[in-house]
Parts: structure tokens; sequence; C-alpha cells
């Protein structure tokens, strides 16, 4: 029987999410944490000055270089939350008795969309936070949620039916960011809807809704040759008239699936790395994620650059000229490769835009994306 006195959000054991460790020497404590967390699973999937992050899916672990408090401790423990309520009511509940509340409730979209959740100190110095985080894409009202067969893993994403025109209808696959999943790619997606066009927002492996590990252009592209044969086949589209849209590393795979010759008419490469050493050198930040990247493959192989001539269809690339992430020169390389191969390829340059566009600089690049595809992408 129920405890009668039990808080009203009482539920099962929340589980693990993750953990930030503080520590006084971050380089020290980094050389000796790769040594072991591979082993259980854990990529680096990024650093900066003063913290180091690894992941396993959906757990992450922070290290964080500060002056440690022995009164306090270095550690905060992150535990699951059922749902945002649950959130809400535990905030209330350990600020009732006796807790120091350290961050109030509130959304951290920087970790993981669907992420929220507040942190706190007990009496006795530990620290936690207490988070509600999406387990899977959520529904979209009006939008069929999917799942479809990558290689060897179960991909999850949208599909968008068009509003617009007569069946078989153009289609669009659309690639996100690191970072990133298809609910996140859910505005370009309906504007393409609204235009005409039946959509696929895929979630890449490793990312929200799909199985397997982020790998950066590797077993990602194989998923993405797959998921296009799976468009293909819907009674609905139109097999001859599909294009491939990335961001980011979504525009990097979209590229590299591209040179497999697939059965689509045109590729747009939103800001993409296209040239994975290249990057490195310019990008500290991104050195340790790369770093990482231990597979035979390497860094040369995800590289677009490197497989320019395997491209046989019209080539959009947009980037920012103030790119801090992604260097424009990645673009402007592509594209010069492509061109003195003989093939088609444009280059819009963003003047002013960052890695993230405003909402002004979305409105010019997505207005020269529509014409693109329009063009590509006629009844033939």
């Amino acid at each position: 029987m129920a405890n009668p006195n039990s808080p009203p959000f009482a539920r099962p054991p929340a589980s693990f999410i993750g953990a930030t460790i503080e520590v006084a020497d971050l380089p020290a404590s980094t050389a000796f944490h790769r040594q072991w967390l591979p082993l259980l699973g854990f990529a680096r999937i990024g650093a900066d000055a003063d913290r180091v992050l690894w992941a396993r899916r959906d757990q992450h672990l922070m290290l964080r270089e500060a002056a440690v408090d022995a009164a306090t401790g270095g550690a905060i423990l992150a535990l699951a939350a059922e749902d945002r309520a649950q959130v809400d009511a535990l905030h209330t509940h350990v600020q009732g008795i006796g807790a120091e509340i350290t961050q109030p409730p509130a959304e951290h979209p920087y970790t993981a969309p669907g992420y929220y959740g507040f942190a706190f100190r007990c009496p006795d110095g530990t620290r936690f936070e207490i988070a509600h985080r999406w387990e899977d894409l959520p529904e979209l009202e009006g939008v069929e949620h999917v799942r479809l067969p990558g290689d060897g893993v179960t991909l999850g994403g949208y599909l968008y039916k068009p509003e617009a025109g007569v069946a078989p209808h153009p289609a669009l696959l659309l690639l996100h960011g690191f970072g990133r999943n298809a609910w996140t790619d859910r505005h370009l997606a309906e504007l393409a809807a609204n235009s005409g066009y039946k959509v696929l927002s895929l979630s890449l492996r490793g990312w929200l809704g799909s199985e397997g590990d982020n790998d950066q252009g590797g077993r990602q592209v194989d998923d993405v040759i797959a998921a296009i044969d799976w468009l293909r086949r819907l009674p609905s589209v139109d097999p001859g008239r599909i294009g491939l849209i990335g961001a980011s590393m979504g525009g990097q795979v979209a590229l590299l699936a591209a040179a497999r010759r697939p059965a689509i008419r045109c590729v747009a490469a939103l800001f993409p790395p296209t040239d994975l050493p290249g990057w490195y050198e310019a990008n500290p930040y991104v050195r340790p994620y790369l770093d990482d990247l231990a597979d035979a493959a390497g860094l040369a192989a995800r590289s677009p650059i490197n497989h320019a001539n395997e491209i046989d269809v019209p080539v959009l690339m947009m980037h920012g000229d103030k790119d801090e992430n992604v260097p424009l020169d990645q673009s402007l390389r592509m594209t010069e490769t492509l061109r003195g191969l003989g093939k088609e390829a444009e280059l819009l340059i963003v003047s002013g835009a960052s890695h993230f566009f405003s909402m002004r600089e979305n409105t010019i690049a997505r207005q020269r994306l529509f014409a693109f595809l329009r063009q590509s992408l006629v009844r033939r």
C-alpha cells in the first residue's frame, strides 16, 4: 500500500542523466579520463577554455575547471524527473526542506531540446540537478512521426505532407547539425511543406529519436542513403525529384551522401565543414572532438572536399562570412574545387552572419534555397 504521507510527485526512482565534476587542473584531468571513459562508451564531444564534455547517447559527463571547495565537494549529479510538473514540485519541496536553490527551474536549450531543470545545494554541501528531458522526438500536430531503417539502426524523424501541388510530389530530406535533431528543423520543414514538397526531416544516428552513436559523417552517410531509398518508395513522392539539404554537420553528411551518387537531383549545404583536417587547424575548440574520431576512416575520409569528383548534381553552398565555428574558407574551397572539376556549384555568402543565422539572414538564405530547389527539381 502506498504511504499516505508521500508527496504528490512520488514516482519510481529517477535515472542518472550525468555529472559535472569540478577539477583544479583541467588538462591533467582530461588526460587521465581519456584513458578510461571511452571504454564505457563515452565520447569527447566538445571543449572550451575551462570545460570538457563527454557524452554517451543522452548521458553527459563534464569536467569543469574551478577552485574546488572541500566543504561543498567538486561534483554535481543530475537525476531525471518524469515530466516538467515533477521538476516544479521537487523544486518547491526541496526549497521547503532547507536546500539552497542555485539555479531555478528553466529550460536549457544548450544541453538538449526539451531539457528543463533546476539545481540545488543540500545543507551538507552536496549538489544535485533535477531535470526532465525528452527521451524521444515529441509529437507534432499534423505531422507524422516516422521510424525507418538505417545502416543497422532505426532512425527517427518527421514526415510532412505538402500543402500544395498534386501527387506525386517533389521531396526533400533535411539533415540537422551537431547537437540538434529532426525537431529543431521543423520551421524549415514546415516552410518547405507549405511550398509543395514532401519533407522527411531526419534525426541522424546518435541524436534524439535515432539509435546508434554520432560519428560526424561515418556510418551516418550510409543511413542517409537508406533514408533516400525509403523516401523514394513512398507512393506520394516523385522518385525522380528529390533534393538533399543539410546544415553544419548535416551539410557535411549531405555532401558525402551526394558523392555516393544516390537518386537525388540536387544538394544544398549550409555552413558545412568540408575539409576536416583544415577545420581542425582553424578551430582549436573542435580539436578534442575531432581527436577522438579514432576509427580507421579518420578525418580525410569524412571530408567532402576529398569526394568532390563523385558529386554529379548541382550544389548550393551557403555560409556566413563571420562564422566563428566553421570558417567561410570551408565553403569557399569546396565550391572552387567543384567548379575546377567542371561541376555545377554556387556559393551564397551571407554578410555578417555567424554560424547561427539571424531571422533576417535566414530569410536571405531561404529565398536563395527555394529558388535553387525550384530550378533543380522542376518536372522533366
